[in-house]
């Protein structure tokens, strides 16, 4: 069996690494000024706002130590390092962000029959506050969002806490200028809405790597067509592709050959279609003669009479 295995530098994470700590301290900062705004006023849309971005500050910190655990290089234990924990992060985000959104809803159903009275003034200042520093996490962010799940789970994140924003701002001018007190928890329940709505893709995603589902961009059955078509391999079984972490893929396949071809040259070229046609770099490749399982060039009572003398032997 060959395998052929690639490094893949990311220069990428050290820079989005630095754009997340500065996303988090302004987050972690604003969180305690929402909050206090938020107990001041006794407005639903503020506090909900509020929680949302603690669960920002939350997010952002878990991407925070898993591109930092995924530097670290590969272990006896770990062969393929951590980078699948940016996609337990991504899902742990999500899951977060449903968890928030129930909150929402449960409160504001019980506030909208008998809506609370709201300072509208104090409201409004404190969301547009909030809006502009949700919009400079987004900024900040915005570049790598499509390099990584984990960092496209925190900018959604900031998007949805960015809706939650206006609409306590929306909420806050009703108040000021209508006195409709009800518009906060209708404000509310519609940014739980917005953040289930919003954060659907990316657990369904996430839950789909963990899975080791077939990546979307890649069509099994055309992988199957390039390597039958290649004039060494006779059919091809047992194919696999999955993804370990964002822009990560694997491959592993068992090829039967008619006997006649250089096996390590045909390895390199499959390896070579992989990689150039399908974007696949980790791929293990088996090949198979035809008397592969073969009981009478191989017997299996022989292997296995084999085996047990050897481990025998160590004992």
């Amino acid at each position: 069996m060959e395998e052929h295995a690639h490094s893949h530098p990311h220069p990428h994470r050290l820079s989005s690494r630095r754009r997340l700590a500065v996303a988090f301290w302004t987050q972690a900062v604003f969180f305690a000024v929402e909050l206090v705004g938020g107990l001041l006023t006794n407005s639903l849309a503020l506090l909900a706002d509020a929680g949302h971005m603690l669960s920002d500050v939350g997010a952002l910190g878990l991407s925070l130590l898993a591109l930092y655990w995924m530097a670290k290089p590969p272990t006896a234990r770990k062969t393929y390092g951590y980078h699948r924990l940016e996609i337990l992060v991504a899902l742990v985000n999500g899951l977060i962000l449903w968890g928030m959104a129930a909150y929402i809803l449960y409160e504001a159903y019980f506030r909208f029959y008998k809506p609370p009275a709201i300072s509208g003034l104090p409201m409004l200042i404190i969301a547009s506050l909030g809006l502009l520093v949700n919009l400079l996490g987004m900024f900040i962010l915005f570049p790598h969002r499509e390099h990584s799940l984990n960092i496209r789970s925190a900018f959604l994140h900031l998007l949805a806490d960015s809706l939650g924003s206006v609409a306590a701002m929306a909420a806050g001018a009703a108040i000021l200028w209508q006195g409709w007190y009800w518009f906060d928890p209708l404000a509310g329940a519609v940014v739980g809405v917005m953040i289930i709505v919003g954060s659907w893709q990316l657990v369904w995603e996430a839950a789909d790597i963990l899975l080791e589902a077939t990546p979307k961009h890649i069509d099994l059955a055309q992988v199957q067509a390039a390597l039958e078509a290649h004039p060494g391999v006779a059919h091809v079984h047992d194919l696999h592709v999955w993804t370990i972490a964002s822009g990560i893929y694997a491959l592993s396949v068992h090829v039967g050959v008619d006997g006649r071809e250089d096996r390590d040259c045909l390895t390199w070229e499959l390896e070579e279609l992989l990689r150039k046609r399908f974007g696949l770099e980790h791929a293990t490749i088996q090949t198979e003669g035809p008397d592969y399982q073969n009981p009478r060039v191989c017997p299996l009572n022989n292997v296995a009479e084999a085996l047990n003398h050897k481990h025998q032997h160590r004992d």
